[in-house]
């Protein structure tokens, strides 16, 4: 009798559990979807925020960073800022109690700690280590293992890839090519020009356009002897653009086939911002959230 009870008791115990295991529906939904809520309670720091070991950012990262070469530090951060840039809303919210990147993924939007997030989350993902600081007001991302020279480097060639002009002519003797400078607004502009011929030009940058008509009759007009050279094939310069300034190739012979370029300039090796991190690597200041003249990453105002 003590047997059979056994069994039966047993037989239950086996039935139940198999009934748990195998056929009730456990709801797991929500504690995939609440982890990393759940997790980001007990977090202290900024840097506990970010996110990490996502598969899928890998994925997504490496199609943001697609044009650069694999061990090109500098080129991810900076093609990685600029999508961040131009692909997501920075919110006027100051409340950064509760930040989350992976919200602010997924709408687009988010405060300014949570674009920070987000961006060090993808230079993560994209095989560079970063951290972020916070000072007064403003979240300071730093991308690590990346030289200044290596950075400034790179965002030159993104300004050059840009040109404000890239002419190729062929002139008459004493005919004029020009290039008009003048803008609306009060905006500072300095320019690097690149200049080759076949034979040789004056290249001048006058004030604005009287001063340049007066020059080409003969007349006396006034030009910037910093940023013209005269009976020359090869020139390059940078120098302040006049609010209505006017540049202008005047060839000495016929058949003068040129190249410029002109670019927007003003962009030092020495402006690029960075600090040694606790490893001894040399990693990069950037402002996600900058408002100045040149939004790249190192460039702080």
């Amino acid at each position: 009798m003590i047997k059979a009870i056994t069994y039966i008791v047993i037989g239950l115990f086996v039935i139940f559990g198999f009934l748990y295991m195998f056929v009730i529906d456990v709801n797991v939904d929500d504690i995939t979807s609440s982890s990393y809520y759940s997790t980001s309670k007990k977090r202290s720091h900024i840097n506990d925020y970010l996110i990490k070991n996502d598969f899928s950012l890998i994925n997504f990262t490496k199609k943001i960073t697609s044009s650069c070469l694999s061990d090109d530090k500098a080129c991810k951060t900076l093609e990685i800022y600029k999508y961040v840039r131009s692909s997501f809303i920075i919110d006027n919210s100051t409340d950064y109690t509760s930040p989350n990147p992976y919200t602010a993924f997924n709408n687009r939007e988010g405060t300014y700690l949570d674009m920070a997030l987000l961006y060090s989350s993808l230079l993560l993902h994209s095989g560079i280590s970063t951290y972020i600081k916070k000072d007064n007001n403003k979240f300071y991302n730093y991308a690590c293992g990346i030289s200044n020279g290596d950075m400034y480097n790179a965002l030159i060639n993104d300004l050059h890839s840009a040109p404000l002009a890239n002419k190729e002519l062929t002139l008459r003797q004493n005919q004029v090519w020009a290039f008009d400078l003048s803008r609306k607004d009060n905006s500072n502009l300095i320019i690097d020009v690149e200049f080759f011929s076949a034979e040789p030009v004056d290249i001048i940058l006058f004030p604005n356009k009287q001063e340049m008509n007066a020059h080409l009759k003969g007349q006396y007009g006034r030009y910037n002897k910093d940023c013209s050279q005269f009976n020359t094939s090869d020139a390059k310069f940078t120098c302040q653009a006049p609010l209505t300034g006017i540049l202008v190739v005047k060839s000495h012979a016929d058949d003068n086939k040129f190249r410029c370029k002109i670019y927007k300039g003003g962009l030092l090796s020495g402006d690029i911002k960075s600090e040694k991190s606790r490893k001894g690597n040399n990693c990069i200041q950037i402002d996600i959230n900058s408002k100045g003249t040149f939004q790249y990453p190192g460039i702080i105002y």
